[in-house]
């Protein structure tokens, strides 16, 4: 089994730890985090609070989403359109370094 297998399967909550650490590095998806942490917003609002183009924006969003860092939830408004908002997938995270490769463990959002 190769590290990056063990690594995937060592997270039961679907954190890409390789995806992920190059997110935390890329300045637009830390702003978009940034804006996550104090609530869920639309793709729309993050555009409108984050720098960047909307594409970018909406990259980033589907790369935090892919990596498990931020997941949607779906809300029907009274005329029948849905809404896509975005929240934090991810309370904490921490990595290790050992002698087999990366363990991580995380807390999710919903837990206290």
């Amino acid at each position: 089994m190769s590290q990056r297998q063990q690594r995937r399967r060592e997270n039961e909550h679907g954190l890409e730890i390789d995806a992920a650490l190059a997110l935390l590095g890329d300045d637009y998806a830390q702003e978009i985090l940034a804006v996550l942490i104090e609530n869920p917003a639309t793709a729309k609002e993050l555009t409108e609070r984050c720098p960047g183009s909307r594409v970018t924006i909406y990259r980033r969003l589907n790369r935090l989403e892919d990596a498990g860092l931020v997941e949607t939830e779906i809300r029907i408004r009274s005329d029948g359109n849905h809404c896509e908002r975005y929240r934090l997938a991810v309370e904490k995270i921490t990595v290790s370094i050992t002698e087999d490769g990366f363990e991580s463990e995380l807390r999710p959002s919903d837990e206290e």
